[in-house]
């Protein structure tokens, strides 16, 4: 085994000891990052494709060949300077420091179980909160055709049929994470269907929290916009049922759902809530490239809830996320723009826009 004194790069170290490995980004939601992203992203090449709060934040897990039962999961966070990209002295900063810790081969570390502790007290690792841990969990688990866990069973049965001798108090989040990832067979999906108009707040919420983390299956996509259409014809919709099902469409791939939805609710009233407008632009950006949607975003934005500051975070943050600035911009400089909004651009800049 050669040593690993010219590694350059994390997938440098993990290819060199023959380890096998799946990167996640834990920032905005728990996404699987592909092999050729995380490389690309490594050597600069690229923009980290979901930043957050201007870091990227990792999951990497991987194994030996050898000993395909025993997995490590590091949690790593790691700065991006303006453009998005990789401060690399940072990562270099870690490799050195891994290195130190484990000697010339990080091989012989592993198969003598001195992997464990390395990390402990390192700038580049962070703890996860415990709901992003349930869900890289179940997604981990899920991509590496493991089981789901212990919990899975009875979250299952409570979500997806309609027994009341089942209470929400007793489900385990970490179940919960595990249903909403697993919903690709059709009996639980559709019991799911029948089941969530009657859900109370606090389920709905968690399981809305998690399926944020998923891909959800179109049927129940279409369920979660009729919901939100529903609760918009209310005389007073409610912003956390709003907010819950805007988060449960939000990693779908139903697109044309999903812009109905977001423009239904950036036309209503109730979408000067700062709360809707911090998960439309943080969980539903994507669609925001449209700029019939991403004028509404910034009007509606113009006159949020939380007032200039509100408006100056959620746009900063709004702008830092790949190919989100041009239409922004678009927007923003818009000759049509109404005069709150003129007047939100001018304060956030410095100047009269």
């Amino acid at each position: 085994m050669s040593t690993l004194e010219s590694v350059t790069t994390l997938a440098e170290l993990l290819n060199q000891i023959g380890a096998k490995y799946r990167v996640f980004d834990l920032g905005r939601r728990v996404s699987k990052l592909s092999t050729e992203q995380f490389q690309q992203f490594e050597l600069a090449n690229q923009a980290y494709p979901y930043p957050f709060q201007r870091q990227a934040l990792l999951g990497l897990i991987f194994w030996l060949p050898a000993d395909t039962e025993r997995q490590y999961v590091w949690f790593l966070r790691f700065p991006l300077d303006e453009q998005g990209l990789l401060i690399q002295a940072s990562r270099d900063e870690f490799l050195v420091m891994l290195l130190e810790r484990v000697g010339a081969s990080m091989l012989a570390a592993a198969q003598g179980g001195k992997l464990e502790g390395v990390l402990q007290d390192s700038p580049f690792v962070f703890s996860p909160r415990d709901d992003k841990m349930a869900a890289f969990h179940a997604q981990a688990r899920a991509t590496l055709k493991l089981p789901a866990s212990s919990h899975y069973t009875t979250a299952l049965q409570y979500f997806t049929t309609q027994d009341t001798t089942l209470e929400w108090q007793n489900l385990a989040m970490q179940g919960v994470a595990d249903v909403a990832i697993r919903l690709d067979d059709d009996k639980h999906c559709q019991g799911l269907i029948k089941r969530l108009p009657s859900l109370p707040m606090q389920p709905l919420q968690m399981l809305c929290s998690f399926l944020e983390h998923a891909r959800p299956p179109v049927r129940l996509v279409e369920q979660l916009a009729q919901l939100i259409d529903l609760e918009l014809q209310q005389s007073a919709p409610e912003i956390t049922r709003l907010t819950a099902f805007l988060r449960a469409i939000s990693n779908s791939d139903a697109m044309g759902l999903i812009e109905h939805a977001v423009q239904a609710v950036l036309k209503h009233p109730c979408s000067v809530d700062v709360e809707i407008l911090a998960v439309i632009s943080g969980r539903l950006w994507p669609i925001l490239k449209l700029p019939d949607l991403c004028q509404l975003y910034v009007e509606q934005l113009a006159v949020n809830s939380a007032g200039q500051a509100g408006f100056s975070h959620l746009l900063a943050d709004l702008m830092f996320l790949p190919d989100m600035r041009e239409p922004v911009m678009q927007a923003l400089r818009n000759p049509q723009r109404s005069a709150a909004l003129t007047v939100a651009v001018g304060q956030m800049f410095g100047h009269s826009a």
